[in-house]
């Protein structure tokens, strides 16, 4: 009896065993079935949106190469129009200078190429500057689409010097203007026999540093150096009288001119400031004036400035 009980629990549990398999594989199949099943949505509902991610990047790609075209084209138009050639060429801020001079000394003509010139604009300054002494300084602005202006900025003309009764520029910069012309223009005064050197440098300095209504009295400049002195000048004055001086204390004796010429009233002679301030009337001798050596003399009058006493 108990054998057959052994015997009978183990079949029993030999068929629960098999039950319990057949269970497990059930389930692990329904779970492949289950996860087959979700893999598969999965899927359904992925590839659409991978399929709008690829036309999304097709058609940036598109329209990148049709701008990089276009932009391409349109670089190519640009380049063979009238739009990338000069057009007008102006200048501005010339007194001195004649314009047509400046345009062709800059190289720059209409139907030229614009950025070419665009892009070497500083040396085109450089080479106007260095060849033209009247020009300080040139730039060139891009106006408008296509038109150049050339600013320009001289140097000022503190004198002229007259040679063969001709007139030639002297600048601030000390430089004297190869071009002549038959007449001065305005009120700078004369310079004669002057040379580009140091003497005329100091001159200028000299003479800029004078206040306006001294400068105005100016009428001409002499350059008469001596073995005594380098810088020795003699000036004739708009009032008839004549100075003599000596370039480098100059502008500091001219200063006190006005009260010299009180002094001596309606005389008129020469006002020797080289060293000391001394005035020697002109002798007349039958309607013509004879000039005095400006030292003091029995004639002469020693002048001292009110401000130096």
């Amino acid at each position: 009896m108990r054998k057959q009980n052994k015997k009978q629990k183990a079949v029993t549990n030999l068929h629960l065993s098999s039950l319990k398999k057949g269970e497990q594989k059930k389930e692990a199949a329904d779970s492949e079935k289950q996860a087959v099943f979700q893999r598969t949505k999965s899927l359904e509902h992925t590839l659409p949106k991978l399929k709008k991610q690829r036309q999304k990047k097709l058609f940036s790609r598109l329209i990148m190469l049709i701008l990089l075209f276009s932009f391409a084209i349109l670089i190519v138009v640009y380049f063979i129009s009238p739009l990338s050639k000069v057009d007008i060429v102006s200048v501005r801020g010339t007194k001195e200078v004649a314009d047509q001079e400046i345009i062709d000394e800059s190289g720059i003509k209409s139907g030229g190429n614009l950025w070419e010139i665009f892009f070497e604009r500083n040396k085109i300054s450089g080479e106007v500057v260095s060849e033209l002494p009247q020009v300080k300084s040139m730039k060139i602005v891009l106006d408008g689409l296509n038109d150049y202006t050339l600013e320009i900025q001289e140097y000022e003309t503190v004198a002229y010097l007259v040679k063969d009764n001709k007139y030639y520029n002297i600048l601030e910069n000390g430089k004297i203007v190869n071009e002549s012309r038959k007449v001065s223009i305005g009120n700078p005064p004369i310079f004669k026999e002057f040379e580009e050197n140091k003497a005329l440098k100091e001159m200028i300095a000299q003479y800029q540093s004078l206040n306006e209504n001294i400068q105005n009295s100016i009428s001409e400049v002499q350059y008469t150096p001596s073995e005594v002195d380098d810088y020795l000048i003699k000036l004739y004055m708009n009032d008839g009288n004549e100075v003599i001086a000596s370039i480098p204390s100059f502008a500091e004796k001219m200063n006190y001119y006005p009260d010299m010429v009180k002094k001596v009233g309606d005389q008129k002679g020469t006002i020797n400031i080289e060293v000391g301030a001394y005035f020697s009337p002109f002798k007349y001798s039958e309607d013509k004036k004879e000039e005095s050596n400006g030292t003091s003399d029995e004639n002469g009058i020693e002048l001292v400035p009110e401000e130096a006493q």
